[in-house]
C-alpha cells in the first residue's frame, strides 16, 4: 500500500475526474471515488468478513468477501487482486462485473462516498485473513446471508447491502447464480 494513498475521482457514471488522497476522499461528506466489493463463491456458500476493530469506518461490522478501493493506473481487476492478497493472502482468479452502484454513507466525521463496482468469482484456494483487517470470516448461503442482514442490519456495512439487493437482481435477470 502507498505511503498515501491516492484514489481516483468518479462521477455518477465511473468517468474519472480527478485524483485525491484517501483522507479527503473519506472526510466530512467525501469525494466520490472508485471503488470495488467483491463476493467470492465456494460450493454454494459466500465468503463474509468481520472488520477488524481497527478500521475507520464501520469497525467490526460483517462485510462482502472484501472490498477496497481502485488506484490511478489500476483496473478493477488489478485492484482486487491486490487488495485479496492484502487481507486474505489468497490469489483470486478472473472476476465477473455483475453491478454498479454509487452510494453514500455518513459515520461521525467521515463518510463513504463511492462509485462501486460488484465483482464476483468462485475461489477454490486457501485463505489467511489479515488480522490489521479482517477479525473473522464466515462462508454463508446467500439465503442465510440475507437473513441475518434483515435481522441483523446495524451488524453488516452499508455497502454489503447494496451488494447483496445488486447480486439478487443479477440472478433474477440472469438466472445465473454461483
Amino acid at each position: 500500500m502507498p505511503a498515501q494513498e491516492v484514489l481516483v475521482l468518479v462521477d455518477e457514471r465511473d468517468n474519472q475526474i480527478g485524483t485525491d488522497t484517501r483522507e479527503n476522499c473519506h472526510r466530512g461528506p467525501g469525494r466520490r471515488h472508485r471503488a470495488f466489493t467483491v463476493f467470492l463463491f465456494k460450493d454454494g456458500k459466500v465468503l463474509l468478513q468481520q472488520r477488524s476493530k481497527g478500521k475507520q469506518l464501520w469497525p467490526g461490522a460483517w462485510d462482502v468477501s472484501f472490498t477496497s478501493h481502485v488506484y490511478p493506473e489500476e483496473t478493477y481487476q488489478h485492484a482486487a487482486e491486490r487488495k485479496a492478497a492484502q487481507e486474505l493472502n489468497a490469489k483470486v482468479g478472473s472476476l465477473s462485473d455483475v453491478h454498479s452502484f454509487v452510494y453514500f454513507a455518513p459515520q461521525g466525521d467521515y463518510a463513504e462516498n463511492e462509485f462501486c463496482k460488484l465483482l464476483v468469482g468462485n475461489f477454490d484456494g486457501r485463505i489467511s485473513p489479515n488480522p490489521d483487517e479482517i477479525m473473522a470470516v464466515r462462508w454463508a448461503s446467500l439465503d442465510e446471508a440475507k437473513a441475518d442482514l434483515e435481522k441483523h442490519p446495524e451488524s453488516y456495512t452499508p455497502w454489503f447491502r447494496l451488494s447483496l439487493e445488486g447480486y439478487a437482481k443479477t440472478v433474477k435477470a440472469t438466472g445465473n447464480r454461483r
